[in-house]
Formats: C-alpha cells, structure tokens, sequence
C-alpha cells in the first residue's frame, strides 16, 4: 500500500498535461472542478472557452480565497449532484476530482493535518463540521480505533498504538500524538517510525472527513448527470483512494457480468462509460522532479457512451 499522501504546490496543479489531454475533447456545457483548493487546476482549464467552470470544495478558506471571476462553491463531493439539479446544469460536460490535500492545509499550523508541526488535533477539511482528530483520538474507545488504523492505516502495529493512545489520554496535539506514536513502537529504522506515524495520521484524517465513503457516494451520484462523450476524471494518491475508482469505472465500463463460458447474455448489464485511451495515468518522472508531493499520484477517467 501506498501510503504516502501528497498534495500539490500551490500553483502547480499535478498532472497537468494529462488532465488538458483528456478535457480538450469534451464537448461543449458546464464542467466541474470538484476540488478548486487553490485554483491551479481551474485557471488551467480557463483556456477551454466551450466550457463553462464551476469550482466547488468543503474547505470554506478555499473558497473564500478563491478569485472573484471565478464561480466557487463551498460543497463535500456527495452534495454537488443535487447542486446541479437545483441549478439546472444538468448533464454536465465532465467533472474532476483531485483527493489530495492542498498545501494551504499540509502547511497550517491551525489545521493539524501535519505530524511535523505542533497544533491541536483538528484535521478537518470541512472546519463547520463537527468531529474533530481530537474527538477520535480521545473518545473513541479501543476497539474503534482499532477498527479505524487497520481499515485506513493498514499497519501492522495498529494494535499497540491504539492501546497506547488509550493509555495516554488526553492528547491534545499532533506532537503529542506523536510521541504517543512513537514510544507504542518497537525499536525500529526511523524510516519505518516515521511511515507509521504517516499511517495513524492518515487514517484518523479519513476517519474525521469520512472521505473514502465520499469518494463512493460522489461517484455514484455523479455517473448520471455526464451527458454523452463527458467525462469523470479522478487523481487519487494512495490505494484505498485508488481501489475506489478503479472498482466504480470497471463497473460502468464493464458490458457483461455472465460467465465467459454462457452461451448467451443473461445479465442485461449496460455499459454506461468507456475509458480514455489508458486506464491509467502516473506522472513523469520529471514533474516528479519539480513537485516530489505528487510521486504517488494516478489519475484515471472514463467517457460517457
């Protein structure tokens, strides 16, 4: 598992090429940046005139920073549909989806998104909602944390680090966490430390932000409102991202679900979207170069039949 999250500088949206390769072939309406953070993606595909941006994200500093010229919305991924239909913009040209964290909230020292600076345990993407990594880290008991590190963490120490953090409690910042963290672990190369302690934090921000059921809701919601030859367009950045996409664009891509060996069609499937030319896009090792955050980056879309 890849569990490396990045974000991307930022003004340098990541797989730049990629995305202008794929949205240059849409046809005409209203497409989607479903992730605007700090516009890098949007002001790239300004170039585009038959297509109409709207920017929407759940961060509301996002939004509020956002460009005046720019149409911005402050929405998680799931609400964007009903948006649309209460809009009449529906179908859509395409829409895209960066699951990234934006480096406004990587850097912040208000956000707790970062285990290398101290801040209280916040974490949210949404700062209205209400659960906060504090909430998780100090009233969760232990089998929840437990059941919370091996699903989005997937790390082989979860158990001691989810007895520990029940051990030490209260923990009221990400340093704290940390050391928590650190001294639940078995002497080890920093190296592997400094990947588990990546690990929790990971999995508690999905805990916080329930983004992996967004990533589920969103894309299921959406597949519906592409009109012909639109796109969905996704960049995720570690596998629990990526196993979401890659299972919910096999399944609209997918034109028969019978047995090869059946004589005749009998599951009156209907294929809904076809791929790009690749299933899969990674960036070049020489944006990897310039912008190490997007190392682990794919990127994957599909067209609406």
């Amino acid at each position: 598992m890849n569990t490396n999250r990045a974000g991307y500088l930022p003004h340098s949206g990541v797989m730049a090429g990629e995305l202008t390769s794929m949205v240059e072939q849409l046809p005409s309406g209203t497409f989607i940046d479903a992730t605007y953070g700090y516009g890098s993606h949007f002001e790239l595909l300004k170039k585009y005139t038959h297509l109409n941006l709207i920017g929407f994200d759940r961060d509301y500093e996002a939004v509020s920073s956002s460009s005046k010229e720019n149409l911005v919305y402050k929405s998680n991924f799931s609400d964007i549909p009903n948006f649309l239909i209460e809009m009449n913009k529906t179908p859509i040209s395409g829409i895209f989806y960066d699951f990234g964290l934006s480096s406004h909230q990587i850097d912040s020292q208000q956000r707790g998104f970062s285990f290398q600076q101290s801040s209280e345990l916040d974490m949210r993407m949404d700062q209205e909602s209400e659960k906060t990594a504090k909430e998780v880290v100090n009233n969760y008991s232990f089998e929840e944390l437990l059941d919370v590190f091996n699903k989005y963490s997937e790390d082989k120490f979860a158990y001691l680090i989810s007895q520990k953090i029940v051990e030490e409690r209260p923990i009221a910042t990400t340093l704290e966490l940390v050391e928590v963290i650190k001294n639940a672990l078995p002497k080890q190369n920093p190296i592997y430390t400094t990947k588990t302690i990546r690990r929790i934090f990971q999995g508690i921000r999905i805990e916080v932000n329930e983004e992996l059921s967004e990533i589920k809701s969103a894309l299921e919601g959406i597949k519906n409102h592409i009109q012909s030859n639109g796109a969905i367009i996704c960049i995720s950045y570690h596998s629990l991202e990526d196993k979401i996409v890659k299972t919910f664009m096999n399944e609209v891509t997918t034109f028969c679900l019978c047995d090869p060996k059946a004589p005749i069609c009998s599951c009156n499937t209907t294929q809904e979207f076809r791929y790009f030319k690749k299933k899969k896009y990674s960036p070049t090792s020489e944006e990897i170069s310039i912008n190490p955050r997007a190392k682990s980056a794919i990127m994957r879309g599909v067209l609406k039949l």
